[in-house]
């Protein structure tokens, strides 16, 4: 689709005579209506791109500011920011570098996520949340569960009161200290680098012999991103537990931000039930300029089942703070077609999703930019959606830092338990002795970032 131009900008000449008046306390932005130099022609043509965008398919376009005065805003970035309205908390943009190396699941890291387990059992430790495979820690043994004591021999604790640990993170060599499951102590040093993720961090299947009381095999599929260029990870997985005859799926989705919608059409064919057949997971609501794309199947989630597709009783979701965009389409999409239990926290919050808009317009190869506004709000086929505040568990369980993904890990093994025997276990004990401390000692994580979440389709695939 070519972006509608709505605007020219006409070049104000404001000059301030001295003769007859003054003017003092002015807000630049209310006596400058815009002022375009021929200085730039490429940034102008790019600030031109952004305006015309943020007028058209944005979700809010009607409560835009009018006339931004570029002359206050020479980055890019800041400048698409301040056409954003109060309750948008999603839009965002970056560098064509920043999308072609997230598509490829290429980054530049030591392989690991941290966190903390403060809410239930008040505990600040710092916790490795999942370790990426062949990547600098999983080569040095490290595990999901383990805790990081030091950095270059300096308490972690101190780091993240300073508010100096991520920094320290981002050197390219840091020595670290951990702990295990067992308590014994590990130090060693090692370098980030380059490294190649896959959309999944577990994939298993379990049977009587490894849970007694199940009467059926059960699933458990850790997708991490909706990565529409990893589409053979979904397809592996489904074809692992087609060939399980597997009735039961515990889907982990704890710490998926969501992704590309390609993605997510493809992984509900495969474990959408025979009934849902043709039936409505998510559709989209827009602007008023394309509401009458709302009804489109183009622009709907429809269930289309496939060669390989499951034949599930019931579906478990794992979701918590980490769940957002595609990832609550999914668990609030399923909710009306069949069986659905999500076991848990409360989900992000992100009901909306974005065209994935290149600069240059529909330069997917080599762009400059990638911008990503809110375009649209989605919706399941009961009309249920606006969850700006997440979904809410049927389950409610604090996120297990001190086990790896697998049977023993309390999320895992509260929903096997339920499938052998019809009900959750207790929560978990707290442990012995925990680092109960203020809130300055709160370790800031990926769902700080004020762009997770994402549920993205190609500008030019959908609105035509």
């Amino acid at each position: 689709m070519k972006i509608k131009a709505k605007y020219r900008f006409i070049i104000v000449a404001v000059v301030f005579a001295t003769i007859g008046f003054s003017v003092s306390s002015c807000d630049p932005e209310d006596i400058i209506k815009e002022v375009i130099t021929d200085k730039d022609p490429e940034k102008t043509k790019l600030y031109n791109y952004v305006d015309d965008l943020m007028d058209d398919v944005y979700y809010w376009y009607k409560e835009v500011p009018k006339n931004i005065n570029r002359i206050l805003y020479p980055d890019v970035f800041d400048y698409f920011d301040k056409h954003l309205v109060q309750q948008d908390r999603w839009s965002w943009m970056m560098t064509g570098e920043e999308y072609l190396n997230d598509n490829a699941g290429i980054s530049t890291s030591y392989g690991a996520s941290y966190g903390q387990s403060v809410d239930y059992f008040e505990d600040y430790s710092i916790r490795v949340r999942y370790v990426h495979p062949n990547t600098p820690l999983s080569e040095n043994g490290v595990k999901r569960g383990w805790e990081l004591t030091h950095l270059n021999s300096t308490p972690v604790m101190d780091l993240v009161r300073n508010n100096t640990f991520n920094a320290q993170m981002a050197k390219a060599t840091n020595t670290f200290t951990f702990k295990d499951h067992n308590n014994g102590m590990k130090t060693f040093t090692t370098s980030s680098r380059v490294i190649n993720t896959r959309s999944y961090l577990a994939k298993d299947i379990f049977t009587s012999e490894d849970f007694p009381g199940l009467t059926k095999a059960v699933g458990y599929f850790n997708y991490l991103t909706f990565n529409a260029h990893m589409t053979e990870d979904i397809d592996e997985a489904m074809a692992m537990f087609k060939a399980a005859g597997v009735k039961e799926l515990i889907l982990d989705l704890r710490y998926n931000g969501g992704g590309d919608g390609r993605a997510t059409q493809l992984l509900a064919n495969y474990i959408a039930p025979a009934s849902a057949e043709g039936k409505v997971v998510a559709r989209r609501e827009h602007n008023d300029k394309y509401s009458s794309l709302d009804t489109k199947t183009e622009n709907m989630t429809i269930v289309k089942r496939i060669a390989g597709s499951l034949n599930l009783d019931r579906l478990y979701v794992l979701g918590s703070r980490g769940t957002a965009s595609a990832s609550e389409v999914i668990l609030n999409g399923f909710k009306p077609l069949m069986e659905v239990i999500h076991v848990g926290t409360a989900t992000y919050g992100k009901p909306n999703g974005m065209y994935v808009i290149s600069y240059p317009e529909n330069n997917y190869t080599d762009p400059k930019y990638i911008l990503l506004p809110i375009a649209f709000f989605t919706v399941n086929s009961k009309g249920e959606g606006h969850y700006i505040n997440g979904l809410d568990p049927d389950h409610y369980r604090p996120d297990d830092l001190y086990h790896d993904f697998g049977i023993n890990e309390d999320w895992v093994k509260a929903c096997l338990t339920h499938s052998a025997t019809g009900s959750f276990p207790a929560l978990p004990p707290k442990p012995a002795s925990v680092k109960s401390m203020g809130k300055e000692y709160r370790l800031h994580t990926e769902t700080d970032s004020p762009n997770y979440g994402r549920y993205t389709f190609k500008l030019n695939e959908r609105l035509k």
